[in-house]
């Protein structure tokens, strides 16, 4: 068994991990199905933490499991006690690359722009096993800075904090698409007090695009007939290939299907307007080897981005 001792409390550092593991999954469930363990053997040990610290650590809102205020409190130590036991356990005279790593990431920049460096990864640290979240690009600075994730690769939506490093990797444009056999003239961004007879097709409404897109029509009030939201991006580009209604992406996310001919652009202000891709990691956290070669070739491959 592994412990912690300090302060007068000896623990085990299991159920610190299936502390982290819970917060990371949002559930007893899930973490249990992350850790191998049964859900009775996830909620023992979160119990017995909890006696051992004298304080609830969790709270249920819905079907997630969110930290209580002490929780809140708490989570610096256990992320700085988890740290130091990690740089133990990879520390080697070789630095040979085993261990985790935990990268959050919008599901548009991991499908289009990621393969490459995954696979580049992969063959450098075989031996490391990869955890890749897909999440929104505004909840990725708060799963950087509490340790969450070592590293957030998403599209910069403005969110500052003293304790994250963000660098930039490229920018890219985004446009609004309909299908080649759209009349693409017919529905004119530029105009004002206008509603079109078009639906607008979605996989994630509070995707920075799709936020550009809704203050654009805002702005000049304009509104779409229908909505439609679906699970994923390539459900909605095979909708707008069939002329099902348009949507907005960034540029690289439907290169394909443009060179196609299956797919045009609408003219839109959007045309003028940019987003950067950043990655974030923590400051003050140790940096890995693992994250250490992943920065590496994300630095390595940003004109390929």
């Amino acid at each position: 068994m592994n412990y912690w001792k300090g302060h007068g409390v000896t623990m085990d550092l299991k159920n610190l991990l299936t502390f982290k593991a819970i917060l990371e999954t949002g559930s007893f469930q899930e973490a249990a199905r992350k850790l191998n363990y049964a859900q009775s053997t996830v909620t023992t040990q979160i119990q017995q933490l909890e006696q051992e610290l004298h304080v609830k650590l969790f709270d249920k809102i819905g079907r997630k499991m969110v930290l209580t205020s002490a929780g809140s409190d708490l989570l610096p130590s256990v992320n700085q006690i988890l740290e130091t036991y990690n740089k133990m356990k990879t520390f080697s005279n070789n630095a040979e690359l085993k261990g985790d790593l935990r990268i959050a990431i919008p599901e548009s920049i991991l499908t289009y722009q990621m393969q490459p460096i995954l696979k580049e990864f992969h063959e450098k640290a075989p031996n490391v096993k990869l955890y890749l979240k897909t999440l929104n690009c505004f909840e990725i600075p708060y799963e950087v800075e509490n340790g969450l994730v070592d590293l957030g690769i998403y599209y910069d939506v403005g969110e500052k904090s003293d304790q994250i490093t963000n660098s930039k990797l490229c920018a890219h444009a985004i446009s609004v698409i309909a299908s080649a056999q759209k009349e693409v003239e017919s529905i004119n961004f530029s105009d004002e007090n206008k509603e079109f007879d078009v639906s607008f097709l979605s996989n994630d409404v509070d995707s920075i695009y799709q936020k550009h897109f809704e203050a654009m029509i805002k702005k000049r009030n304009i509104t779409l007939k229908h909505r439609m939201e679906a699970g994923s991006i390539e459900s909605i580009k095979r909708c707008v290939i069939s002329n099902l209604g348009i949507a907005v992406f960034p540029d690289f996310v439907f290169t394909e299907e443009l060179g196609k001919e299956q797919i045009r652009k609408v003219p839109s202000p959007l045309d003028n307007l940019e987003i950067a891709t950043i990655y974030s990691y923590h400051k003050k956290r140790w940096m890995s080897p693992n994250l250490a070669c992943f920065i590496e070739l994300l630095e390595a491959g940003k004109g390929d981005f």
